[in-house]
Parts: C-alpha cells; structure tokens; sequence
C-alpha cells in the first residue's frame, strides 16, 4: 500500500511509513519557509515533463484550496483551478462526473478534488488527491490535525482527543479519528443525539453524554462546525440549546487542563461551536493548523508525484 503515483482518497491509503515521511517532509518544508528558502531546496521533480495540478473545486473552500495552490507554486507545480461549475459544462447539463472524467483526458499530473458527490470511481490513469470528498473523508485536514498535536505535544500516542459537535455529517471526523487511532490516541467525542454518527467505524468509540465531563478528560478538544448546508440546521434542538450544551465558551474553558489544546478544522462560527475568548485562548492552535495545512500539503503533493528528496 503505497500513494506514490496514485490517489490519495482515505487515510487507510497510507502505510505508516508514509504518514511518518509526510510529517518529517512538513517539518522540513516549515523550517525552509520560516527561513524564506525555497522548497525546491529540499526537493524536486523526478521527471523532465512539466507538472501541472487541477485543483477541481466544486464545493466552497478557502483553507484547503488556498493552501494546495501556495503548496504547489512553492512546489514548482503550475496549479490549475476549476472553481466555477455554473460557467463550465456542468451549466449545460453534463454532470460532475463526466466533466470530471472529460478533464482527466487532458492528463494532468495530479487532480485536488473537493466534491459532494460519493460514487466517483478512482483510478490511478491520473492520482487524485482527497480536498474532501462528499461526507467521506477529508484526509489531509487529518494529517494537519494530528501534525498539529505532534507539534504541541511531543507526540499523538496516548493523548485524549475529544470531538466536539457535528460528527455525523463531518468528514474530517472520520479521517481523524483513522489516523488518531493508529497514531496510538485514545478519541472520543461529545455530540447532541441527533449528530451522533452511525457509520460502523464510530461504533466503539466513546460518547460523552457530559460535555463538562468530557472536557476534564480531554488533553486535546477538536471542535467541529455545525454543517448546516447538509442538513438544514434539522439537528432537533435550536441554536440557544446547541449553544447551551456544547458550545465552547468561557465557563467551559476554565473546566479544560492547562496544558489542554483547542482545535478547529475550519471555518469556525463563531458564538455557536466557541466563543471568541476560546478561538483566540493561548491553548487554541486554529491558527497554526491552516499554517501546517501548507506544509503537509507540500509534503503530501511532494510524495504522491515522487519528487527527489534532498534534506
């Protein structure tokens, strides 16, 4: 199992040599950046043939677009964006997946897809890479999460990772909580009835009915946004409950461990997943998570296209 020249669709895509060559690949990437070095410093393309990356968007991004662009300007890789379906064929009635296909036909080196769809069929004529699939999986933001918790902890093994909110319609969850487990984390999380997910893999995590409860055990919280675009805000209880129940606010961050770190994956709302003070809290590390979202994503797009590593 290897994603070196093939698609990248789920966390389980990766042989745990992979995940530890990303990382390592990020922390190189960082430090290059923090010196305002050039990324081709560290690695360049195994091929004379001119590489080129598109990035087909057909939902809303910002962080994830915006970081897979930058990563691979820094990459020498020209990105070419597909952002907008209402002006391309898809407004003439061709659907996602024929446009799709028809854009592969033009070969590009590595198609970024972020799409609602969940039937496509990958193959590895043309390596694709996971910008959030449908409510699958969203494998990258995990590797930034779990970067992330390495960076500020020393190292994922063992440590409680708490998920807050939206589970059920949360793709980010599933890939996190792939990785985290392998990793050697203990996760649980703490949802309103209603969003607990169903899917088999969550059926022997831990479910806090008690969000003061889960918030004292946890050493690392990962907030998650309420999605209301996939259902509507139909979670049965209003705003004002959500808020009151599993909100992250002030009474909450004074119930949390010192050393506990506040995560979100983006974007955040806030006054209903947290409060100002949690985002902008010394323990939150939202912030540095878009700026890891750089770094592993140069690292992911550096190991699928088999760049030549030099550091």
């Amino acid at each position: 199992m290897s994603i070196v020249n093939k698609s990248f669709v789920s966390i389980d895509d990766l042989n745990k040599k992979e995940i530890e060559t990303i990382f390592q690949r990020a922390k190189v990437f960082k430090k290059l950046n923090s010196q305002k070095k050039s990324f081709k410093s560290a690695c360049f393309a195994n091929t004379d043939q001119e590489l080129n990356a598109l990035l087909f968007f057909a939902e809303p991004s910002t962080r994830t677009r915006i970081s897979f662009e930058i990563a691979c300007n820094k990459l020498g890789i020209h990105p070419v964006l597909f952002l907008d379906i209402h002006s391309s064929s898809i407004a003439k009635g061709e659907s996602l997946d024929e446009t799709l296909s028809t854009l592969k036909c033009l070969q590009p080196s590595v198609v970024i897809l972020r799409y609602k769809g969940s039937q496509f069929k990958f193959d590895d004529s043309v390596p694709v890479i996971n910008a959030g699939f449908g409510s699958y999986e969203h494998p990258t933001q995990a590797l930034i999460d779990a970067f992330t918790i390495e960076e500020a902890k020393g190292s994922v093994k063992c440590k409680k990772v708490l998920i807050l909110g939206d589970v059920l319609h949360s793709r980010v969850s599933n890939s996190n909580l792939k990785l985290l487990k392998r990793l050697g984390a203990e996760v649980a999380f703490c949802s309103p009835t209603s969003l607990i997910p169903k899917d088999p893999l969550w059926s022997d995590v831990t479910c806090f009915s008690n969000l003061n409860y889960s918030l004292e055990w946890a050493d690392v919280i990962m907030c998650l946004r309420i999605q209301e675009e996939r259902h509507g805000m139909s979670i049965g209880l209003s705003l004002a409950e959500y808020r009151d129940n599993y909100h992250l606010g002030w009474d909450q961050l004074r119930r949390i461990k010192s050393d506990c770190i506040i995560l979100h994956p983006g974007p955040c709302i806030i006054g209903v997943e947290m409060s100002r003070e949690a985002f902008t809290d010394k323990r939150s590390l939202i912030k540095n998570q878009v700026t890891n979202g750089l770094f592993i994503r140069s690292a992911v797009l550096s190991l699928i296209l088999d760049f030549k590593w030099l550091a």
